[in-house]
């Protein structure tokens, strides 16, 4: 989903190596460094400039859990810190948001223990004193999430995945050091961009049209002639830009106004990656293409058929030699961009995604309204038939390569 639009959060765009030189200038107090503990380049640079001798905590980039917010929270509480400067992807990200919010108010732990079981979404209350909440200074290494602007986060709890909410979340300042998305593998920079595009135009399919549907079909088109410059090319730079866009997906114009669960396939794609343990953009790649075909079809709980093919043809303009349809075009871009599916879609995964998507999200629940358990299920077999077909398409063309 998409919260709302806060403006609150600094962004601070530089070239590769600055961060260590200019992030102290942003923090205030006490600070400590969360950071993934694949990246020690990028921690040793930091802590050998405006962070030196702060404490460092390392993480693993995995789902987000109790455990690693009791991790982080614990960090902050020992260490008295101010100010709290992660750097990874998504997941530290939003453990860093996580921790510095519950810790500031212990109350709201209480709450989402005793909401979670509700629905996968868990909007907080507003925390008794918002000055307690340490700074946070949110550095990226990966492309897509947005996580160091937006207002949401993810965490994995006892009885699923939940997206929890809260304005309270969105990072105070926002750095894109080229540098630190240098050492991203190519195909997880394309991956992030799919993420970026389906954000914004899923969104705009489920949401009625409004006087901002220029700057969303702008900005699609830039994410899409990116992704295919960055096909044939590669630099900083354009890795930069890509990060840019994606926070410009939470922070500009595309979405303001915009049904803030337009974006039906992400929960459905949350709730694949959870059941299966693939990554959420792997989730994704498998159902994308079966929902547009229902949307097409005229399936409305998905999303507008117009619109679709209204967005789509925005998409073309920006590069012709995409399939004019809108299913064929994202299944051919995503080709383009190295980006597949699951492999294998079990009879059991099936099952219990279905069960954790109507649970979670459907129902009266405001999310996928409309939206009964054969259409999932639906979905889900599409997508399994498809990943299936396109397995045994990639096996045959690695077989006669070999020959």
């Amino acid at each position: 989903m998409i919260a709302d639009h806060l403006w609150r959060t600094r962004c601070v765009i530089l070239d590769a190596g600055v961060a260590p030189k200019f992030v102290g200038g942003l923090t205030r107090g006490r600070t400590g460094l969360v950071v993934d503990k694949e990246l020690t380049e990028h921690r040793d640079a930091l802590v050998a400039g405006d962070l030196k001798g702060v404490p460092v905590l390392q993480l693993n980039a995995a789902p987000v859990t109790v455990g690693t917010l009791r991790e982080v929270g614990s960090f902050i509480r020992e260490n008295g810190l101010q100010t709290v400067a992660g750097l990874g992807g998504g997941s530290v990200l939003d453990a860093v948001k996580l921790a510095a919010l519950f810790t500031a108010d212990p109350s709201l732990t209480i709450f989402a223990e005793r909401h979670a079981k509700r629905s996968g979404l868990l909007v907080l209350p507003p925390i008794t004193n918002p000055k307690e909440r340490p700074k946070t200074i949110l550095m990226p290494s990966t492309v897509g999430t947005g996580a160091e602007v937006s207002a949401v986060a993810c965490l994995d709890t006892a009885v699923g995945r939940r997206l929890i909410v809260s304005r309270h979340l969105a990072g105070d300042a926002a750095v894109l050091d080229a540098g630190h998305l240098a050492t991203l593998p190519k195909h997880l920079v394309f991956e992030g961009l799919l993420e970026a595009f389906l954000r914004v135009a899923g969104t705009m399919i489920g949401s009625k049209e409004n006087i901002f549907d220029d700057d969303g079909y702008v900005l699609i088109q830039r994410i899409v002639r990116l992704g295919q410059r960055l096909a044939r090319e590669d630099s900083p730079m354009l890795r930069l830009a890509a990060g840019h866009l994606s926070m410009e997906t939470h922070t500009g114009w595309a979405l303001i106004a915009r049904d803030p669960y337009g974006a039906k396939h992400w929960y459905l794609a949350s709730e694949l990656a959870y059941v299966s343990g693939a990554r959420k953009m792997t989730a994704t790649a498998s159902v994308i293409g079966p929902v547009w075909e229902e949307i097409v079809k005229g399936a409305s709980g998905w999303g507008d058929t117009g619109r679709l093919q209204r967005l789509w043809s925005m998409v073309a303009a920006a590069e012709p030699s995409l399939d004019p349809n809108p299913v064929q075009g994202i299944k051919e871009l995503m080709r383009r961009w190295g980006i597949t599916g699951l492999t294998h879609i079990s009879d059991e995964t099936l099952t219990q995604t279905t069960d954790a998507t109507i649970r979670n999200w459907g129902g009266a629940l405001p999310m996928l309204r409309g939206i009964d358990a054969f259409q999932i299920q639906h979905v889900l077999n599409a997508a399994a038939a498809g990943e299936d077909s396109n397995a045994r398409t990639v096996r045959t063309s690695q077989e006669r390569r070999n020959q």
